[in-house]
């Protein structure tokens, strides 16, 4: 049993566990206290769309309220869908904020995962790209010991111990690298983002909202050069965030494209969930934290 310090983990260190449990919590916790005012239009039977309707376009897999409160009539348990909207409703922050804080940290997440999905799928039709990525990064939470690292698990422990968080890192890091190349080369593949129409067309879009008007960019190389940009970021992120003379570089390069996209398109929260996953794959593992209170064990 060796203690985990910063000389024989090599450069990489364990705060980034901290860091992406504390942010992937809070940004979910967030969004969804975001969707309140609307909350009664998403999911009631007063809203845009009867839940029962919108359950008959689903993939019949997924798990949602419609779903969920017929399994429980058939266990004799005739709960009323209101009754278990309130619920879910209250029990998704909940498990957000035990999870924040790693108090019983896995099943924290393991409950705050299962209401993700259940409140998503039942409003499926509204889904789009940061749901796909709120629900792996509630995933990792279940699977990486992210409750192992400055959590109130920790202090109820007698002994303070870690597994190696390394091979966890790397599940990320190939994930993000993955993720972006397709995304890259789902771009270059078409000619509007190699001629610039794509942003163009994104930036003038009906429901974007942007704070600053670009059109008076339109006769400048602005959109193709910026087009092309995001191509070599994305395309390069693998290989050039995975190299320590260049990845700094690449990474302050992504964080602009996102806070491009957040004031220029509109998709705050979308941006702000991917600058939190890049912080946590390759900017928090090799920045040394303050030391944990006791030593972190490897193994046991």
């Amino acid at each position: 049993m060796t203690t985990l310090n910063s000389k024989k983990s090599g450069s990489v260190y364990p705060g980034w566990l901290f860091f992406f449990r504390v942010n992937i919590a809070g940004f979910a916790l967030l969004h969804f206290l975001a969707i309140q005012p609307d909350f009664a239009d998403l999911y009631s039977y007063k809203g845009y769309i009867y839940p029962d309707i919108m359950d008959t376009t689903t993939d019949n897999v997924s798990p949602t309220l419609v779903s969920m409160q017929a399994f429980l009539h058939h266990l004799h348990l005739p709960i009323a869908y209101d009754t278990l909207l309130l619920c879910c409703r209250l029990a998704y922050p909940l498990a957000l904020l035990l999870l924040m804080a790693g108090l019983f940290t896995r099943i924290s997440a393991m409950v705050a995962l299962f209401f993700q999905l259940l409140l998503i799928k039942s409003i499926h039709l509204y889904e789009y790209g940061i749901d796909g990525y709120t629900t792996f990064a509630l995933f990792y939470c279940c699977i990486f010991p992210v409750g192992r690292v400055y959590s109130l698990d920790n202090r109820r422990r007698k002994r303070y111990q870690l597994p190696d968080h390394r091979p966890y890192l790397f599940l990320l890091q190939v994930h993000m690298g993955i993720a972006y190349f397709f995304s890259g080369f789902d771009k270059v593949i078409g000619v509007t983002w190699r001629n610039g129409e794509a942003l163009w067309k994104a930036l003038h879009s009906h429901n974007y909202y942007s704070l600053l008007n670009l059109d008076m960019l339109a006769n400048t190389p602005f959109f193709v050069v910026s087009g092309w940009a995001t191509i070599v970021l994305e395309m390069g992120y693998g290989l050039f965030m995975n190299m320590r003379a260049t990845r700094m570089y690449w990474l302050c390069g992504i964080i602009a494209l996102h806070v491009f996209i957040a004031f220029f398109m509109g998709l705050f929260f979308f941006s702000a969930l991917l600058i939190i996953l890049n912080l946590s794959a390759f900017y928090t593992p090799y920045v040394r934290l303050a030391e944990v209170r006791k030593p972190l064990v490897v193994g046991g």
